[in-house]
């Protein structure tokens, strides 16, 4: 079996969309030539799946790391660029976590007392596989 994709303009035009919306491609949208000559990484002129898969996947870190910015400048409420204490205490992940929620120090590299976005994604990512690890709490017993 050929483990060529088939890059469809149909495709290209859903991929390339989806690149827009990404930092790598922020300055000029790519046109679906771009694309697909981005992850045609040996130049053979055809997609393996896992070329696909490989460009697929980094369009997808891509863009979660484009919506994580524009949420941390979103919690950034005074402006300042970084996530400072007050603001920390705010964060979803931090309020369910409750005490067992790290201080801000933890990430807080270049001690500035706050979060720059390189910390603040060190933050989610270490958040979120904890978050993961927890089991769920039971269901509520019905009376």
């Amino acid at each position: 079996m050929n483990n060529t994709f088939v890059f469809s303009a149909k495709a290209g035009l859903a991929v390339a969309a989806l690149l827009v919306a990404t930092s790598a491609f922020a300055q000029q949208p790519p046109g679906p030539d771009a694309v697909f000559n981005a992850w045609d990484k040996n130049k053979d002129g055809a997609l393996s799946k896992q070329e696909f898969s490989d460009g697929w996947a980094l369009a997808r870190d891509e863009l979660a790391v484009q919506r994580l910015h524009q949420e941390f400048q979103r919690r950034d409420a005074n402006k300042s660029g970084r996530i400072e204490a007050d603001e920390y205490a705010k964060l979803a992940i931090v309020q369910r976590a409750g005490k067992s929620a790290p201080a801000l120090s933890a990430f807080d590299k270049n001690k500035d007392g706050g979060l720059d976005f390189p910390e603040y994604l060190d933050f989610v990512r270490t958040g979120m596989k904890a978050l993961q690890a927890t089991p769920a709490p039971a269901p509520a017993a019905r009376k």
